[in-house]
C-alpha cells in the first residue's frame, strides 16, 4: 500500500467512506441513533474532520450523517475524538487495522466515553468491502490494504 497522493484525494477518499456509510440502510441509520458526534484528527495532513448526526427531518430523507473539515462549519462538540495518521484511517475502514492494538500502539488515540465507543466500533463493518470495491472503481489501487 502506497501512501495517499495528495491531501486533495485524502479528503475525496474519507468523504466517500463516511458517504458510504451514510447511504449504507444498515450503517447509517444506526450512526445516526447513536447520537455520537466524532472528531477525526489527521496529524500528517494537518486536518480535522468533523462528523455528525442530523435531525429527523434529514435522517427521514435518507441523510444520516453530516460532515465538515472546517471548524468554523462545526456547531456541534465531539463526544468522541480519534486521531490517527490518514494510513491508518485508510486500513480501519477497509477492516485491515486491528483497532485494539492500534489503541494499545498508539497508532489510534481515542478520547471518549469507552462504552459508546465500544459499541460503535463494529458498527462500519458494512462497508469495509463497498470501500475496498470503491477504491478499486476510482483506480486507486495504491491505498487498498
Amino acid at each position: 500500500m502506497k501512501p495517499f497522493e495528495s491531501e486533495e484525494q485524502f479528503k475525496q477518499v474519507i468523504e466517500q467512506i463516511f458517504t458510504l456509510m451514510n447511504d449504507n440502510p444498515d450503517v447509517g441509520p444506526k450512526l445516526n441513533r447513536a447520537q455520537a458526534p466524532h472528531l477525526f484528527e489527521f496529524p500528517d495532513f494537518g486536518l480535522r474532520f468533523h462528523v455528525t448526526y442530523t435531525d429527523a427531518a434529514e435522517a427521514e430523507a435518507g441523510r444520516y450523517l453530516k460532515w465538515t473539515w472546517e471548524d468554523d462549519d462545526c456547531d456541534w462538540e465531539p463526544m468522541i475524538r480519534l486521531t490517527m495518521k490518514g494510513e491508518v484511517a485508510n486500513k480501519y475502514f477497509q477492516g485491515r487495522e486491528n483497532i485494539p492494538m492500534a489503541v494499545a500502539t498508539g497508532r489510534i488515540k481515542v478520547k471518549g466515553p469507552m462504552k459508546k465507543i465500544m459499541e460503535l466500533a463494529p458498527v462500519t463493518r458494512p462497508i469495509h468491502n463497498d470501500y475496498r470495491d470503491w477504491l478499486e472503481d476510482e483506480g486507486f489501487d495504491h491505498l487498498l490494504a
